[in-house]
């Protein structure tokens, strides 16, 4: 890892050398992965990560999934030395995640329901308080994600529905706050149609109101955005694309004083061999 910039960094380069193994079996009815990494860190030593995932065909229809993988993160240079900003005390995150998931494939529409835990262990997070990033000693995120595809009179639907319960577990006055920059609730339509050379389609997106500070004092509004986007083929080669992008104009931050783009047009031509 290397950065160039005017700005004097305290450390502006590190090596990391990794070696990662992975075994997969696929069978009619079973099917696993078993992965492992080690990553020898300039600066943060050796680290060592795995993971492990199960799925089994059920039925025809339904299968069922289990995983449960560990990782690790590096801070980047900036969060570490960027003038005013960076926490050259920051140490890298370590985390594990668990997931259990159903998966049904119908005639009609797929689905699937996935429910997740993660645990991290200095999280690293910006502190609204100092204007730095700065390590969380323990926190949690439980999840409940929720998708269905399906077709209705021509139209491709996709809905996916998030449910997140991200707890700040470390110790003192923050302990049992919410962490900060997540939604607790998210919702996703993608509707998709293709009608001879033409196709167009739309994205709802809709998102509660998350807390922008670790002490859950600096409140970020909900929003619902809307997309559009169409194309024409003109050959098998050439395409002709448009979207707009939040349509409806919403003011709206998923960090504080980062305002999120206004109305937006773009048009593209695209050349495909």
């Amino acid at each position: 890892d290397e950065i160039n910039s005017s700005n004097a960094y305290t450390e502006d380069t590190r090596d990391n050398t990794g070696l990662f193994a992975q075994y997969q079996h696929r069978g009619t009815r079973f099917d696993g992965r078993v992965a492992v990494r080690h990553d020898d860190n300039e600066q943060f030593g050796n680290q060592t990560t795995g993971s492990v995932a199960v799925g089994i065909k059920l039925t025809s229809a339904l299968r069922v999934t289990a995983s449960h993988g560990t990782a690790f993160k590096a801070p980047t240079f900036n969060e570490l030395y960027f003038p005013f900003f960076g926490n050259a005390n920051l140490d890298p995150e370590e985390s594990s995640s668990s997931e259990l998931g159903l998966y049904g494939n119908h005639e009609a529409a797929n689905w699937s329901l996935n429910l997740f835990r993660t645990r991290i262990e200095e999280l690293i997070s910006f502190d609204a308080v100092t204007f730095t990033p700065v390590n969380v000693d323990d926190a949690r995120i439980l999840g409940l994600e929720a998708a269905l595809s399906t077709n209705i009179k021509g139209w491709a639907v996709a809905t996916n529905l998030t449910f997140l319960d991200p707890e700040n577990r470390s110790r003192g006055a923050n302990n049992g706050n919410v962490l900060p920059r997540r939604a607790r609730q998210s919702l996703r339509i993608d509707l998709d149609k293709t009608a001879g050379r033409f196709s167009y389609g739309s994205t709802f997106i809709a998102a509660n109101k998350r807390y922008d500070d670790l002490a859950n004092n600096q409140t970020l509004g909900g929003f619902v955005t809307v997309d559009l986007r169409g194309e024409y083929q003109l050959s098998e080669q050439w395409r002709l694309q448009a979207r707009v992008e939040n349509l409806l104009d919403k003011d709206y931050e998923t960090a504080d004083r980062f305002n999120q783009p206004d109305r937006s047009l773009y048009l593209t031509l695209r050349y495909q061999p």
